[in-house]
């Protein structure tokens, strides 16, 4: 019988996952093994439903778990790519991560070339310095800290306090996913013109090339993750 303990750590959905990783590791679930109900899962974990919901949905995304609707869900196993669990997790979070920053950018990018103030600017292109150099240097961690700091800076150039905020709050997530998963030195390729460029825009007031810029800057990120997220690779 699956008996799952109480769950009090701060960050329920991680621990939830955790617990079920753990009694598949330790073979109290195995392969074929059907998972116990969303509600048995809420009672025994002391967690919330849309806890569980959340936790056995990563697990599935990630391949571990298959959710059969009106069926129930089933353990998978490991996988026969023999993928560690933390980093088939890390691809499925990464990729909505991913869907909302380009979402964001690139409405930033409109408006902020139509909003944006001398002060905007200097922000900008202060970020700029501190990434060419990160750039020059090989300090990655440096690099990815000037990266968000330019895009935060669109972000508050748009003059949209809520798109800014969220932004803001957006980019501590984002900053995780940067270092976690992309940040190697195989995969950070020179894209400081594109940046220059794309402040450029701004300053001109040029919303369609800022636009584009922004665009062409995500379809390199997203060949960045293709390359940094597939089985076997990063």
């Amino acid at each position: 019988m699956y008996n799952a303990r109480p769950v009090r750590r701060r960050r329920l959905v991680d621990a939830v996952i955790e617990e079920i990783e753990q009694d598949i590791a330790l073979g109290h679930l195995g392969p074929g093994d059907r998972l116990p109900t969303e509600v048995e899962l809420t009672e025994r974990l002391g967690v919330s439903r849309t806890t569980v919901r959340e936790a056995v949905g990563a697990l599935a995304h990630a391949g571990l778990l298959d959710v059969r609707q009106g069926d129930g869900t089933y353990v998978l196993g490991a996988g026969a790519s023999g993928e560690s669990l933390e980093r088939r997790l890390r691809r499925a979070a990464v990729l909505e991560v991913y869907e909302v920053r380009r979402a964001l950018e690139l409405e930033a990018a409109r408006l902020a070339a139509g909003r944006r103030t001398a002060s905007d600017l200097q922000t900008l292109r202060a970020a700029l310095v501190r990434r060419d150099e990160a750039q020059r240097t090989g300090d990655l961690d440096g690099l990815v800290g000037a990266d968000l700091a330019f895009h935060t800076a669109i972000a508050a150039a748009t003059r949209n306090a809520v798109l800014a905020d969220l932004y803001r709050a957006f980019a501590a997530v984002l900053r995780d996913v940067l270092v976690t998963v992309i940040v190697d030195p195989a995969t950070t390729d020179d894209t400081g013109a594109l940046h220059h460029a794309l402040a450029g825009a701004i300053e001109r007031s040029d919303g369609a090339e800022a636009v584009r810029l922004a665009e062409h800057l995500l379809d390199i990120d997203a060949r960045r993750l293709a390359s940094a997220l597939r089985p076997g690779g990063g």
